[in-house]
């Protein structure tokens, strides 16, 4: 099987990068530059600056240690013929989000933003471009729900609605496990776009947040609460309109 090779002379990105592939027990090995690479390197993880130094065609540059090690076990993955691909997604700001292969694990993160989904799915059809591709996303958090299915929807990928009850797990990082039970998870496959009007409760909820956010000094309206969950705005927006006074209704 071919391991990630990690050749960086940036002291901070190599012992970043050490730990998190030593903390996930993969198989790597350290390289230089002044030397060929072994053949039975399948990935190699190095940065942005150092990129044009290294002689090989596979290349991860991400600065963030969990992400670099996610993208280059795909990639490693992709080597092995993967036929079947389901993406799971636990809907919210940050939705949890993982991808299994052929039923085994390959990728657990969180999502920046539910319209970040549909990027990242976009990346996985780019490394599994003959597997078939199914997306799954849990049945919650209606609104951030039906953003991430129409971003995914409109890109003509086949998306199903899994009811999510009995997915959320107490651990450190419940969001992605969740996205690892519904990628396994069977749900319904809507027929069409779905609604992303916020029903009252996703507005109450968004001007509590507004609250925490602003140390109690302010709730954003309604009307912002609402472009907010609709994804027009950042929250981190909607306080500024409302201090600056610009607050709709």
């Amino acid at each position: 099987m071919k391991v990630i090779g990690l050749l960086t002379e940036d002291p901070r990105t190599y012992f970043e990068m050490l730990e998190a592939l030593r903390e996930k027990a993969l198989k790597f090995v350290c390289l230089d530059f002044s030397d060929p690479t072994p053949a039975n390197v399948g990935v190699v993880i190095t940065t942005e600056r150092e990129k044009e130094r290294v002689q090989f065609d596979k290349i991860i540059t991400d600065s963030d240690a969990d992400a670099a090690i996610a993208r280059a076990k795909m990639m490693i993955s992709a080597e092995g013929e993967v036929r079947e691909i389901a993406v799971g997604v636990d809907p919210g700001i940050r939705p949890g989000f993982a991808v299994l292969g052929d039923g085994a694990v390959l990728m657990r993160a969180l999502a920046s933003s539910p319209e970040a989904v549909g990027q990242m799915v976009e990346e996985v059809v780019q490394e599994y471009p003959t597997a078939n591709l199914i997306v799954r996303i849990g049945h919650g958090d209606r609104t951030n729900r039906n953003r991430i299915f129409n971003s995914i929807w409109d890109e003509g990928h086949l998306v199903e609605i899994v009811d999510e009850r009995n997915t959320t797990k107490r651990s450190q990082t419940p969001d992605e496990d969740a996205a690892v039970e519904i990628a396994m998870t069977p749900g319904y496959r809507p027929g069409k776009r779905q609604d992303t009007d916020p029903c009252p409760g996703e507005i109450r909820n968004i001007q509590r947040i507004s609250r925490l956010e602003s140390k109690g000094l302010l709730t954003v309206s309604k009307d912002l609460a609402k472009r907010v969950a609709v994804g027009e705005i950042s929250l981190g927006d909607a306080i500024e309109l409302q201090r600056n006074g610009r607050n709709g209704n």
